[in-house]
């Protein structure tokens, strides 16, 4: 695969945005570990952080 350099800088921003959204949900699923809290299931955290990443893109 040889991407041209356009797709580069679109994978590089959509693979960025993948990383944001990881992260805040490994620290949401940290934290509720630490206290002890039920762990959110998928679709919690997809509705949390991917909607949320969404809405602060524009």
């Amino acid at each position: 695969m040889y991407p041209t350099p356009r797709q580069k800088y679109r994978l590089a921003k959509l693979f960025g945005c993948v990383r944001v959204v990881c992260n805040d949900s490994l620290g949401c699923c940290q934290e509720k570990y630490r206290s002890r809290a039920k762990k959110p299931t998928n679709s919690e955290l997809q509705k949390q952080f991917i909607i949320q990443a969404k809405k602060n893109s524009k």
